[in-house]
Parts: structure tokens; sequence; C-alpha cells
């Protein structure tokens, strides 16, 4: 345990911006939301009445509005760490050292994958939902005279419905970590196998294949994967065929009858049994799975000197 610890603080030792940008991002979110945190619904006097129906799901779409930068911060940085984790130790020589040490290949290639995968990840969720606690109890406070429909803003808050989104996005979080794995693993591949310039040894190879096969074939097969389908993951994670807010490709578009549509954030939403039977989940796992046992391979054989 002691030594999983090390690697794992090993990791943000120096990669430090990993925790360094969600810490900021979320300084910068609760210093907005205490300096000009207002509601703005109307160009009227505090204390506002604003007629028509009360968004039902108020607390819910606040929530997801704190998180969201958090999540898709770590997309991007968990994207640059898997790409230069195993090229950096080899730049700068530290591989050298590290070898000396009693920490094997398999241990060290396994740790960079979790770390980039599910750690960058889990850090900017636990991040996201604390300041989406603060930032909305902040709002709040400062819009305690705003009335929706005869009822004020702060008897909208509701902390099941925070607790419930919580356990929405978490859902949706681990689910991701599984569709996107073979992506993750083969931006390890590309960092452990490139000499030199690792960002494009991860997008030549399949921009190469997306062209090659639109010339030939004419068709888009590997696009689409490459794309990872993300309607796709939506559409088996979630059951948004049930919703009519979303289109069959994941876009958000009005209800078929009319009027203003409405998501309800509920436990309903959830789909684990279709995600879980989806072929090309296991498909894309098995392939994660052998790109890393492939990666661990590179890494033990390539000469460093």
């Amino acid at each position: 345990m002691n030594a999983l610890l090390t690697q794992v603080r090993r990791e943000f030792w120096e990669h430090r911006a990993l925790w360094i940008v969600p810490v900021v991002i979320a300084a910068l979110m609760l210093l907005a939301a205490a300096a000009f945190g207002r509601i703005q619904l109307d160009l009227g006097e505090p204390g506002i009445h604003v007629d028509g129906p009360t968004p039902k799901s108020l607390v819910e779409m606040l929530v997801l509005g704190w998180e969201l930068p958090f999540l898709l911060a770590a997309a991007v940085q968990g994207t640059g760490y898997l790409i230069d984790c195993l090229y950096g130790e080899r730049r700068d020589r530290s591989i050298l050292f590290w070898r000396s040490m009693p920490v094997s290949d398999a241990s060290t290639v396994l740790m960079k994958l979790l770390t980039g995968l599910v750690l960058v990840p889990l850090g900017a969720f636990v991040i996201g939902a604390a300041v989406s606690l603060a930032g909305s109890v902040i709002l709040l406070l400062r819009n305690h005279d705003l009335v929706l429909n005869g009822q004020h803003v702060m008897a909208l808050w509701n902390m099941l419905s925070w607790l419930r989104m919580q356990g929405i996005v978490f859902y949706g979080l681990l689910a991701a970590l599984l569709w996107y794995a073979p992506f993750a693993a083969y931006l390890m591949l590309a960092s452990v196998w490139a000499r030199r310039s690792p960002y494009i040894w991860a997008v030549a190879p399949p921009l190469l294949l997306l062209i090659l096969e639109h010339m030939i074939f004419g068709s888009n097969y590997v696009g689409r994967i490459l794309g990872g389908q993300f309607h796709e993951f939506l559409h088996l994670a979630y059951r948004l065929d049930e919703y009519s807010a979303f289109d069959a490709r994941g876009t958000v578009r009005a209800p078929r009858s009319g009027g203003d549509f409405d998501i309800s954030f509920t436990m309903h939403l959830l789909s684990p049994g279709h995600l879980l039977a989806s072929l090309r989940l296991w498909i894309g796992l098995l392939a994660a799975a052998a790109m890393t046992a492939l990666t661990i391979r590179v890494r033990r054989y390539r000469d460093e000197t």
C-alpha cells in the first residue's frame, strides 16, 4: 500500500498541473460567485417576482453548471498527461533512475494509466462537488430576495436534489471511464512508442486511417470509432430515448409536442444494464487491455542508453 501511495504521489509531484489547475478553477469560480454572483432575470429592482412555472430542475442545472468546467478540464488534462507521461520520463532520463528502484514496468504503466484515466477525473469530480455546494450557497445567499412564481429562491434549494445529482454525475463519470478506456490506452502506447513529438504520433495514425478509408472506400467507420460515438454512449448509459429533449444524435432540441423542454434528473435516467450489455464496450475494454500489455512490453525492452 505504501508503494502504491508513493507512486501516486510521484505522478502528482512530477505533473503538478494535475492538481493546481482544478484548484485555480475552484478559486476563480468561488471568487466570481462572491463578487458578481447576482442572478438577473429582469431589469427590475431586487425582490422581483417572476411569473411562470417554477423550474423543476433548478438545483440540478445549477450543480451541473458548477461541475462541468472541472470535468472538461480533467478531460483535457488527462489527455495531455497520457500522451506525455511515458515519453517525458525518457526525455528527461528519469526512467533510468526509476528503473534502479524496485518498481516493475507493469506497475509503472498501470499506475500512470490509473492516474490519467481514473484519478484525475475522480479528483475533478470531488472538487467540483465541493465547489458546487459552496458556490450554490453563495449564490442563494446573494439572491435571497429573489422570488420565482411566489416562492423565494432559498426555498427552491433541496439537499436531496444535490445528492441525487452527484450520484448521476458520478455514474456518468464511471461509465465514461469504461467507454473511453481504449482511447486512454492508445494515448499511452503513442507516448511510449514515440522517440519525439508524441502528440504527432497520437494524432497522425488515426488521421491517416481516416483519410485512406474515405479515399478508398468512401465510408467513415474509422471516424465514428475515433469519435467514440458520444451519442451512442449517452443513449447506452442513460435512458435518453424517454426524454424528448434529446434527439438520436444526443443533441438538445424542443419536445415533439411543442413548448419548453424539461429534463427530469432522477435515478430512473440511469441505465447501467444497457451499457454493460453493449458489445462495443467489451471489445473496447479488450482492446485497452491489449494496448496496455503492448505498452508495458515496449517500455520494458526499449533501450534508453
